[in-house]
């Protein structure tokens, strides 16, 4: 079995790569409409054991269209995070096509943009080689990418699969 690198660092996309919707829908009806996905849990734990730090960097467009209230998404996702010892949560609410015109624009903090990535980066004072994002969507890989950091597939990530970077 191929060794894998010990990263510092880890930033987790997630509607889809931590969290599922309870509803079953794609996206949240409300903030609380989520649940942890299988065996999240107990990787997060075991990475909070090895002390290796966690953050979180999401898009939630939903607000940007008037279907999310910023407030009660920021106090959720903070809430997730604080459950699983995750210390920085970056969140995006812009999007350039948002229904509410407060939100509407070509964010680089959005992904695939890395400014949610570089700011969880420059925060944990880890340099950019020993830093992972870890998502479910081409963006996610595009952002780390456009970052300067390795990406795993949350699939791979989270499952029993040898682990490749991109790098």
């Amino acid at each position: 079995m191929t060794e894998t690198k010990q990263y510092k660092l880890v930033i987790f996309d997630v509607d889809g790569t931590l969290t599922a919707t309870k509803s079953g829908e794609t996206f949240r009806k409300n903030a609380a409409d989520w649940k942890w996905l299988p065996d999240r849990l107990k990787k997060l734990a075991e990475l909070d054991a090895q002390g290796v730090k966690m953050a979180c960097a999401t898009n939630q467009g939903g607000v940007a269209f008037g279907l999310l209230d910023p407030r009660e998404i920021r106090a959720e996702l903070t809430r997730m995070a604080e459950e699983v010892h995750i210390s920085v949560v970056e969140m995006c609410f812009s999007h350039p096509k948002a229904k509410l015109p407060e939100y509407r624009e070509d964010s680089p903090r959005r992904k695939p943009g890395p400014g949610m990535l570089l700011s969880i980066i420059a925060k944990s004072g880890e340099s950019k080689e020993d830093c992972l994002m870890v998502g479910d969507r081409p963006e996610d890989n595009q952002a780390a990418h456009a970052a300067g950091i390795s990406f795993y597939l949350a699939d791979f990530f989270f499952g029993d699969l040898t682990l490749k970077t991109n790098q």
